[in-house]
């Protein structure tokens, strides 16, 4: 079985775990389909997670995905971006923004008067 293989199966055995704790927990049930399809949109989602984090490390052009690449990833889910924030506060600026300033090129500047 492949390294691929492995994971995806261990991601549809982990929802279903998830699936059965909250059924007990609510006293509800899960159709074995209904868990299957979780497991599969887990899988995707994971899958253009992973593509989201190298295609930040590359643009930023680091050989390794940073702390950052994941806030970056998590930009648009407000709790989890807050817990981010609070779990691994931005210390890349000094003025504390989190944004770094780049150097203005001023090499082959033309004006018009």
């Amino acid at each position: 079985m492949t390294t691929e293989k492995k994971l995806k199966s261990s991601i549809y055995s982990d929802v279903r775990g998830i699936c059965k704790d909250t059924a007990q927990k609510y006293e509800m049930e899960f159709d074995q389909n209904a868990m299957d399809t979780i497991g599969e949109l887990t899988w995707k989602k994971l899958l253009l997670y992973t593509q989201d984090l190298e295609a930040f490390h590359k643009h930023a052009k680091r050989s390794a995905v940073t702390i950052d690449d994941v806030k970056l990833l998590c930009r648009r889910n407000t709790s989890l971006k807050e817990f981010m924030e609070k779990e691994y506060p931005s210390n890349s600026s000094k003025d504390g923004s989190g944004a770094t300033k780049r150097k203005r090129k001023t090499s082959n500047v033309v004006t018009l008067d």
